[in-house]
């Protein structure tokens, strides 16, 4: 799992703008890089350029909404790892399905908003990219900065 949670981190990176050969993301302007920091408060910064996302959603370039559902979840996923003291660990879709095939009809196939999830030590699955998905569709009732609260909050009662 080790070579996994390596990827996503070097994704939230490459979201945080580290990399400059990284894919693009959705209106890179609008959103404050120099203030992502892996923690908690910093995902109040990626929930304002969600909601700018959300607002233009239709002017967004499928493969730009890729690479930030899947930069900006590995970020959310990231800052999670990192206010619960790498309590997670990433998991490939594939093979957490394998161990959890009830929920194959929840979660019928592997999209770039489901092909990893975080993992805590007791099994329990959380879902950040599908988090920034929804987000991008659904609007800010998909807080990712409440979504981390929640999984940091069960980790340290833990």
């Amino acid at each position: 799992m080790a070579e996994i949670d390596d990827v996503f981190h070097e994704f939230a990176a490459a979201f945080a703008g580290a990399f400059r050969d990284s894919k693009p993301i959705c209106f890179p302007d609008k959103l404050d890089r120099s203030k992502l920091d892996l923690t908690l408060p910093s995902l109040k910064i990626v929930d304002a350029y969600l909601t700018h996302l959300h607002l233009n959603s239709a002017q967004l370039k499928d493969e730009e909404w890729h690479s930030t559902v899947l930069y900006g979840g590995a970020y959310v996923g990231e800052v999670i790892r990192n206010e619960a003291k790498n309590h997670f660990s990433w998991i490939d879709y594939d093979d957490y399905m394998a161990e959890h095939p009830e929920l194959k009809l929840m979660i019928p196939e592997r999209t770039v908003a489901t092909c990893a999830f975080l993992v805590d030590d007791k099994g329990a699955m959380s879902m950040p990219l599908n988090k920034i998905a929804r987000f991008i569709d659904e609007g800010e009732e998909n807080s990712v900065h409440f979504f981390a609260q929640c999984d940091i909050a069960k980790a340290k009662d833990a």
